[in-house]
Formats: structure tokens, sequence, C-alpha cells
């Protein structure tokens, strides 16, 4: 697994999206097809906040699905690529390129709410990243459903139809992702006062789904395989009391993975008089490990005393200060 591909989906994706509502909204897959391209173009341009990745991963994943994946942002950039596009279409109506954009980069917001990394939809209202935990950053299904729809488009197929097969499959796997959560919360629930359950898109397996299950004192993530109905634990976390949960929060690197996931996992140890604690974001991992992780010290007096964020790798720290 490389850089980045836990934080963005393919952009394959929502290109053919785009390209899919930009002839919907009508003509033909054509360059000459202004709306489809102002589409692809706004189903595209969210993505461009890669470019915080030239100021490093700490930049990158603080800023990626933020302003650039809000609502304020999608009207803005419309109109900023209805201005550009304006001289490539000269005869084109600023509404038709406006509305086009618009629906584009509103279909790359909807495709990011439905995976697990989330989007800051509601910034500068709210910092929270919403999740709908449906897809996985890449889905071969979806992409298959967005291939065979352009060609039945072509051929002249109600569009209306097409759209609600693509709906139809996402219900389909909000089902599938409903069993499994029965299937772990049955099958904890017997040995254990279970408190919440979380399911995650694993891969991109339909049958295949991550859980996060939050009891009284842990965590435990595993994955749960639908066709045979049985589950794997991948760890068992237990949680530290509830003494520095507080004062944990409000240090640099809690306020880090508050915005950065909704799926902590903190534990710490006394070590040499000083509070050694451990950041984990439960929602992905690399074989044997967690790919995100963080390092905090605190002193004799309980002040910060280093603050280690840690992408990716363990390997690979990022010192972080106030």
């Amino acid at each position: 697994m490389e850089k980045g591909e836990v934080e963005k989906m393919d952009p394959v994706t929502h290109g053919l999206i785009g390209m899919m509502l930009g002839i919907m909204g009508g003509g033909t897959l054509s360059l000459t097809n202004s709306v489809m391209t102002a589409s692809i173009v706004g189903s595209i341009l969210p993505d461009l906040d890669i470019v915080f990745q030239m100021r490093g991963d700490y930049a990158y994943l603080k800023q990626h699905r933020g302003f650039s994946h809000s609502l304020p942002c999608a009207v803005l950039a419309s109109g900023v690529i209805t201005f550009f596009l304006g001289f490539i279409y000269p005869g084109e109506q600023f509404s038709t390129l406006f509305w086009g954009s618009l629906l584009g980069f509103l279909s790359h917001l909807f495709l990011d709410l439905l995976n697990s990394y989330g989007v800051k939809i509601l910034w500068p209202f709210s910092r929270k990243k919403y999740t709908w935990n449906l897809l996985p950053l890449f889905d071969p299904i979806l992409v298959l459903l967005c291939v065979i729809s352009l060609f039945f488009l072509r051929k002249g197929v109600n569009e209306y139809s097409l759209l609600a097969v693509i709906f139809f499959y996402l219900l389909l796997r909000r089902m599938m992702r409903f069993w499994a959560k029965s299937i772990v919360r049955a099958r904890l629930q017997r040995k254990n006062e279970l408190v919440r359950v979380n399911i995650l898109p694993s891969g991109i397996s339909l049958f295949q789904w991550d859980f996060i299950a939050v009891l009284p004192g842990k965590n435990i993530v595993g994955t749960i395989n639908l066709c045979h109905r049985k589950y794997q634990i991948f760890q068992h976390l237990y949680q530290e009391g509830d003494e520095f949960k507080g004062l944990l929060a409000k240090t640099i690197l809690g306020q880090v993975f508050h915005e950065f996931t909704p799926f902590c996992h903190i534990n710490y140890e006394k070590k040499g008089g000083k509070l050694v604690c451990h950041f984990i974001d439960l929602r992905y991992r690399v074989r044997d490990r967690f790919l995100h992780n963080g390092v905090l010290v605190l002193d004799q007096n309980l002040e910060v005393e280093e603050a280690i964020f840690q992408p990716y790798s363990k390997s690979h720290g990022i010192y972080l200060t106030q």
C-alpha cells in the first residue's frame, strides 16, 4: 500500500461518475459536450489538495478532505471552473457550465462521503469529518457499473434506470453492512456487554468487512467474512481509565487525532516518572500493524515533552509543536 492510497478515492471512479452525469445533462460522449467537460473537471478538482503533499505528510493529511471537500468550496470552485471553461465554450451559458461543474463536484463529495476516510463537508461550520463507511476507496463493481452505464447511455437507454442500478448497488452494500454488524454484535454479546459496533469496508470484497467493537475497557478490531459467517479478531486493545482522557484530548497530538479519525484508541503507561501515551487510528491496517499512529510524552508535571505523529509507519515520525 502506497502513501495516499487510503486517503483518496481513485480518480477513475470520480471521472467516470462525472462523465455519466455530464452526458445525462445532455449531449454526447465528446469534448464538444460542454456540460460533460464541466462535470468531469468538477468531479476531479477536489483532490487537487494533493498539492499539500509538497509540504510533507502531516500538512497533506491535515488538509486533505477539508476545505476542498466542503459545500462552500463546491460553489466557489464551480464558479472558477465556469469562468475558465467560458473561454473554451464561448457560446455556452454561464448557468449551464456552472450547474454541470457543481453537479460533478457534488458527486465527488458524495462518493468520498461513502468511504471510511470521511469529508469535512460542512466546513467551516463544522470541522467534523462525516462518513457513511459504505464503499472501499476503489470499488471494481462500481467502476464496472459506470462503464456499462456509459455504454448504454450511448445506446439511448433511459438514464434514470441506469442511476437506479447504481443506487440499488449502494443499497445492497448497506444491507451487507447491516448484516455484518448484526453478526458481530450477536457473537460478541454472548460474553461481553457490547457498547457499539462500527462496520467499515475492507478491501474490494463485497462480503468482507472490518469491524471495531467498543466494549467496556477495550476495543476489539477484526474482520468478518459474510460468505462463511465467521470473523477473525486482529487485536484486543485495552483501554485505560478516564483519568487523563480530558488532558490528552487537549494536547496537540490529541487534537490532531480527534480531527483526523473518529476511531482513535489511546493507551498509556508510566515510565521513569513520565506518562507515555500511544495514539492509534483504528480504521486502516497493513498486514499486522495499524497504519497511522502517534506517541505523546508528558513530564512529571503533565506538560507535553514530546509529541510525534507517525503517518503510514512508526518509523516515520513527525515532531509536532504547539
